[in-house]
Order: C-alpha cells, then sequence, then structure tokens
C-alpha cells in the first residue's frame, strides 16, 4: 500500500482525522449532486458542526489551531477524496482565513497591538458565528493584480460595484471576500479584500454554475450593485500592480488546489487497483499503468509536501514580516510548479485509473467517470492557470522579468 502524506502537528492531525471521518459522508451523496448539479448543504453543515471552517483560527480564538500550511493541505487532499466540489470551496474559505491569522500572527510579532486586535476579532468571529466566506475573486479579462471591481468611499463607508465569476460555495455563504480595487488619499489605486454579506442589498447571487466538472462546487457568477459598506468593509490593501504582495496573499492557494487534484487522483487509483487486483494475470499493461500511477502519485505527494513545508519553513523565519521580495518570488514560483505538477500528475493517474476500469467507469454514474471529469479543473484555477503558469516559471527560470498577467 501506498505511504500517504501525514500532518506533521498534532493539530494537523486532528484535522486530517476530521477530513477522513467526513470524506465517505460526502463521497455518499457525491454522485447524486454531481448528476443533479445540486448543492451539498448537508455536507458544510457536517464540515460546520465539526469546526472545519475554523481549522487555522486559535484555539483561544475558538479554532482548531491548524497553523501548519503543509498539514492543511495534506487534509483537503483527504476531503477531496470525498468529493472534491465540496474541497475546492471549503479550499478557498480556508486561504482568506490563514491569511487573516497570518496577518495576525505578524501584527503581534511587530507589536502593532492595535492591528493585531483587528484581526483576532474577525478570526475569533469567524469560528464563533460559523462565517462561510466564498472567495470571490475571479473576472472575466482579469488582470490579477488590478481587480475590475470597483470600492468607493462614501460618507458611510464604501460602495462596491462589479462582478465575479468563479464564486465557488456560494449557496452556502455567510459572506463574499470579495477583491476589490479604490484609490487611496493620494490617488494611486491599492488592491484591498471586502467582506461583504450575500443578503447585503445589491449582492446578486447568479444560479449559473453549470460546468463540465465539479458541478456540485456552486462556482456561481456574482453581481455586485451599489452595495453598501461601513468603513470596516474594506480591509488590508498594497499598491495595484504590485506582484509581491499579490503572491504572499496567494503563497497558499496553488497549493490548496494542487491537494485537491491529488485527493482525487488517489481516489481514482484505489478504485482502479481495487478493481483489478487478482485479475491481470499476464498482461503487461494494466501493470505498467498501476506502476504508473504509483510513480505519479509518489511524485506528487513529495512536490506538494515540499512547497507547503517550505512556506511553513518561510513564515517561521520571518514572524514580524512577509520576507524579502526575492524570497516570496521564490516560494510563489515553487508553489506553482508544484501545482503545475500535480494538477497534470493527477490527470495522468485519473486516465491511467479510468483505463484500467474497461467499460465500467465510463458510465456517469461512475466515481471514476466523476473524477475523470473533476480533475480537470485544477489546471485553470488561479494562481495560476497552467498556461500562465508555464510561462511564468520559464521566465523566473530565466532569470528574467516574470509578469503574473
Amino acid at each position: 500500500m501506498p505511504i500517504e502524506l501525514a500532518a506533521r502537528t498534532k493539530t494537523g492531525a486532528r484535522l486530517v482525522a476530521i477530513a477522513e471521518q467526513l470524506a465517505p459522508q460526502l463521497a455518499a451523496r457525491a454522485a447524486q449532486h454531481d448528476r443533479d448539479g445540486s448543492y451539498p448543504f448537508e455536507a458544510i453543515e457536517a464540515l460546520k458542526t465539526a469546526g472545519y471552517f475554523a481549522a487555522p483560527v486559535p484555539v483561544e480564538l475558538g479554532g482548531l489551531g491548524v497553523s501548519s500550511a503543509h498539514d492543511l493541505v495534506v487534509a483537503s487532499s483527504r476531503l477531496a477524496r470525498g468529493d472534491a466540489s465540496v474541497a475546492i470551496g471549503v479550499n478557498m474559505h480556508l486561504v482568506a482565513v490563514f491569511n487573516l491569522e497570518r496577518r495576525r500572527q505578524v501584527a503581534v510579532a511587530a507589536g502593532a497591538e492595535r492591528r493585531a486586535r483587528g484581526f483576532a476579532s474577525s478570526l475569533a468571529q469567524i469560528a464563533q458565528d460559523g462565517v462561510v466566506l466564498a472567495a470571490a475573486i475571479s473576472e472575466r479579462g482579469q488582470d490579477l493584480t488590478r481587480p475590475g471591481t470597483l470600492a468607493t468611499r462614501t460618507k458611510s463607508g464604501w460602495r462596491i460595484d462589479g462582478s465575479k465569476m468563479f464564486c465557488t460555495m456560494s449557496p452556502a455563504a455567510t459572506d463574499l471576500y470579495v477583491a476589490v480595487i479604490y484609490a487611496d488619499s493620494e490617488g494611486a489605486d491599492r488592491y484591498a479584500y471586502a467582506m461583504v454579506p450575500t443578503d447585503a442589498p445589491g449582492v446578486v447571487v447568479n444560479n449559473d454554475w453549470d460546468a463540465l466538472g465539479m458541478r456540485a462546487s456552486g462556482s456561481n457568477s456574482i453581481s455586485l450593485e451599489g452595495v453598501e459598506l461601513p468603513e470596516s468593509g474594506v480591509r488590508g490593501g498594497f499598491r495595484a500592480g504590485d506582484p509581491v504582495p499579490y503572491m504572499e496573499r496567494n503563497l497558499v492557494a496553488g497549493l490548496f488546489h494542487a491537494a485537491a487534484s491529488l485527493g482525487i487522483a488517489e481516489s481514482a487509483d484505489e478504485l482502479a487497483r481495487r478493481g483489478v487486483a487478482g485479475r491481470i494475470n499476464g498482461d503487461a499493461r494494466p501493470r505498467m499503468q498501476v506502476a504508473d500511477n504509483a510513480i505519479d502519485l509518489a511524485a506528487s505527494r513529495g512536490v506538494l509536501s515540499r512547497a507547503a513545508t517550505l512556506i511553513d519553513r518561510h513564515r517561521a523565519a520571518n514572524p514580524e514580516s512577509d520576507g524579502s521580495a526575492e524570497e516570496l518570488s521564490a516560494l510563489f514560483a515553487e508553489a506553482q510548479a508544484a501545482k503545475a505538477f500535480v494538477n497534470e500528475a493527477a490527470a495522468s493517474v485519473v486516465d491511467r485509473a479510468l483505463a484500467l476500469s474497461g467499460g465500467a467507469g465510463y458510465v456517469n454514474s461512475s466515481a471514476l467517470a466523476r473524477a475523470y471529469r473533476d480533475v480537470k479543473a485544477g489546471s485553470f484555477m488561479h494562481p495560476l492557470g497552467a498556461n500562465r503558469a508555464y510561462d511564468y516559471l520559464g521566465h523566473v527560470a530565466l532569470g528574467e522579468h516574470a509578469p503574473l498577467h
């Protein structure tokens, strides 16, 4: 049997155990949700009850206290074995929460008490109020470091106008984590995040998700028309067009997507091996396919684990800051290389698993058929989609200026 990735901290091991317990529940209804394109609200409730959405929140603030990027992505891979459509939505929520906790940690280490209290309050609210965040980041024709959605100052706070797509988990979200652009006091454009309640006037969750795969992910488009927010509704911010802070805030995001692909591939491989065990006889081709899957899965586990470990080490070595631009650029490249490799390897694993199944895996009710469609999504997920990632990594490897768009 293959040696699986394992958590390295006690809190991480607890989260992985929770994911392993929940995965069969998610799997039990995944086929029906996939066929209907319906949303698995029961899965979200089970995750809420288990405290999964508060995994990165410190224990003293009501969360599970999982501070390791490595352990978070390992748990994600386990959850994706049950239903990847659910896992990718949870992943996007956790990216936002994990970033909030990182900002709190930096503020504490730097002695910025007021800032630290602000982040702590937000994290406590997520844990205590059962907040579920849907990332409203993607836009058509997107420049990653310059959102098209506009935040405009008003007498009482902010007005938000724009549209988003691929807002995964939007049917179950309590709030949207919206990437916006606004003009600061000097007239310079800044990239920031707005916390928008899904029931706020002007928010329209368009029930328009109908895709090849990840059919139960609820990745609807969102319209934001004159949405009014208080002063505290828009936070953070860095100069629009600056790639370095964008990379810091998205260091782990690509690894979460890769973890979902790995979970899909691991599940498909297990199904295929179980189906052919004892039936191969002297046929060399199926044995080669099983062996190729074992190699691709071993390599995927290794590259994903390494990239996540590098991020954990970097953050431990830089408690008071994000580190240097050179370090962040190198880390981002490592994460993108891991994402690109795992996404492609996972698709190959699922292809072979489907071939090993014969005709059984080809029917739509088969978990392998669902895996075949779901695993295709990883390649275009930001950051960075496969085409953009290869261009970026080529520039980095050659020591050239590496644009993100």
